[in-house]
This record gives structure tokens, sequence and C-alpha cells, in this order.
């Protein structure tokens, strides 16, 4: 049987591992660079000592990252897998597609780095490492065409993904709320929750002063501590209703608006029609070198894929409790025009089954 090395970083890579694993467990061995364990496959390494949010961030996970990339190539030495397959990470992923390059390992790619935001010259450099690369959003195939290798548009794999399990009825008696809530997602990283935890639950409080009767929820992301997120909230503000992170979704299709860090929890509530704030905050160093570097005109998917501004967003300084529930009051206000807007500009641009086609690809080509 043909092996395959799945490397992940993100929650949001690793839920797509997770599925993509259980479509190839009985066609393919596979190992995995994973968050967790999943069944069929082989986690070679702990992902979780790899993740990072910003530059100066990263520096602190230089001895973990080093000590993962070489445990990585013994394995590509040793077992020698037919191919690797890569989920996002760029930062982390481009070096081990070096490494595979090196052994002579076909390279495939799911989740394109986003070379087109950044640095439009890496697109060369990903050309001549990787064999074939999986895009989720339309446009990249056309930006992909210059560097004239093989590019597969296979859909967006939250258009399948984003769906509530229980009915809105279930979900409000399970945690006793009155009215749909105010949904807070400070993201899925120790370092997001460093810089955006605190601010979203600022804003919650200033919210509460105006209208005692607001609710919240906040859903606790799986890579996270739990019982030490938990309990900051708990301290700091006692009427957010906290949730585990396999309740995101429902939030999303039951709250009434949502408070969210950039990144792929806001595509994933555009996807659910939730209007929305989108927040983001780095290390000052590490923002100051991203502004000089980054070429799009937003941060946040939903509008980078509409190509205007359907969400607003709320970056680095102007990221404050007070613009924080000044946007969100607009965006209520504005509710249905904004759900017409997902609807038409976000929602229509993407296509399902996408892991389906991605794995039905790689049954072929590993």
């Amino acid at each position: 049987m043909k092996k395959l090395l799945i490397v992940t970083g993100e929650l949001s890579a690793f839920n797509y591992a997770r599925k993509i694993a259980d479509e190839l467990k009985n066609d393919l061995e596979l190992y995995g660079v994973l968050l967790e364990e999943i069944e069929g496959v082989k986690n070679i390494y702990d992902a979780k000592k790899l993740t990072a949010f910003g530059l100066f961030e990263a520096v602190t996970k230089l001895l973990e990252i080093r000590k993962g990339l070489n445990t990585i190539r013994n394995f590509l030495k040793k077992e020698k897998p037919d191919a690797v397959l890569l989920i996002d990470f760029p930062g982390f992923n481009m070096k081990v597609a070096e490494a595979a390059k090196e052994e002579g390992i076909k390279v495939f790619y799911f989740i394109s780095p986003k070379f087109w935001a950044w640095n439009y010259k890496r697109g060369k450099k990903i050309a001549k490492l990787v064999d074939r690369m999986f895009v989720i959003f339309p446009f990249e195939v056309e930006l992909y065409k210059e560097f004239n290798f093989e590019v597969t548009y296979v859909g967006n794999p939250l258009m399948d993904m984003v769906k509530p399990d229980k009915s809105r009825e279930a979900f409000f008696k399970e945690y006793n709320l009155k009215k749909p809530p105010i949904l807070l997602m400070p993201g899925s990283r120790e370092s997001e929750i460093k810089y955006l935890l605190q601010l979203m639950l600022k804003a919650a409080k200033k919210i509460k002063e105006t209208d005692p009767a607001e609710e919240f929820i906040l859903p606790i992301a799986e890579s996270l501590d739990f019982k030490a997120v938990s309990e900051t909230i708990k301290r700091e503000v006692p009427f957010v209703k906290i949730v585990k992170g396999n309740e995101a979704y429902n939030a999303m299709f039951y709250s009434k608006a949502g408070i969210i860090a950039s990144g792929t929890a806001s595509l994933e509530a555009a996807i659910a029609l939730l209007p929305h704030v989108v927040i983001y905050k780095l290390h000052p160093l590490t923002f100051a070198i991203a502004k000089r570097l980054v070429r799009t005109k937003y941060i946040s998917l939903p509008n980078i894929i509409a190509g205007e501004e359907v969400i607003p967003e709320l970056i680095q300084d102007k990221a404050t409790p007070a613009e924080i529930k000044k946007a969100l009051i607009d965006v209520s206000e504005k509710r249905e025009a904004i759900k017409k807007a997902l609807t038409e500009k976000v929602k229509s641009q993407l296509r399902g089954k996408a892991i389906k086609t991605l794995c039905e690809e790689l049954k072929v080509s590993v």
C-alpha cells in the first residue's frame, strides 16, 4: 500500500485532515503531523508544538520548529513515503516541501500559501517545490497561471462543513439562552488568545452596560486549554456562556451577530450568513513589518472574496472595546443588507464537495 504523510498546523487544517483521512484510510497508509490523534493515521509529531501567531511569537518556538522539521526529514529518509500532502501552514510546510523534494518525494499542497497577499514572487518558489496545488478559491487558479504548473480548484471544504448539528430550540435550551446571542470567537491559537481575548471581553462588558439583557456565547477552540481559558472568562465576564469548540457552527447559525478574529472563522461565519465584525491585532513590531508586506486591501477572507468591504475590519489600534461596540451596533442595524451581500458576493463564489474531489484526485496521483 502506498504511503502518504499529511502535515497540518492550524485547527482549521486539522479539521480538514480528519475528513481527508476518513476518505483515504482504506486506500493509503497514512502518517501525520497533527494537533491530535486521528483514527487510521500514525502521528509522527505533535503539531501543537509548532503553531504561533506572528513573527515575534514564532521566535519562542524555534527550537520546537527545528525539532519538528528534523523529525519529518528523518521520517522522509527512512520511510520514503510516496507523497506528502501539505495543508495550509505555509511558514512551516514550505520547509517540508523542500525536504520532500530533496528526497525525490511527490509534494501535493491543499490550501495554497497566500503569496498573492504577501509576496507575489513566492509563487515562483511554490511552483518549483510543489508538484500539484489544490486551491479552495477559484480566483487562485488565475493567479497561478503565469507560473505554469498544475493547479486545481477543488471547491471549498467549508461549504460542506459549516452547518448546525442541532435545532435552534435545542441549542437555546441547552445553554439557557433567552434570545439570539452575540458570538465571540477570539481564535484558536494561544497567541491569538493573548492579544484578542481580553479585548473581546472588554467589548462585551461595554455592550452589556448599554443593554443588560444582551447575551453572549464563546466557543473555546479544541486546540486551546479549555480549563485555563474558561477560568479567565468566568473571572472577567461571568455572563458570557462558554461552550466547547464543537458548538461553533451552531453558535454561528443561531447568534444575531459576532465579533470574530480574522482567519478561517470569519469565512465560516460568512457561509453561515452571520453579520460580524472582524478584529486583528498583533505584536506592534510584527504588525509594523506585516503592514509593509501585505498586498491586499482587506484582511478578512469574506471581503477579499467579495472584493469590497462586506463586513467591517478593525485592525491593530482601531481594535478597541469602544470601536468594536460601535461597529457591532452598525452591523446589527444593517443585518439584512449584510446577509444579502454575504449570500451574493461571498457564498455564491464557492462550491462544495472539496474534500471528496481532493481525495479522488489523490487516490490516482499518489
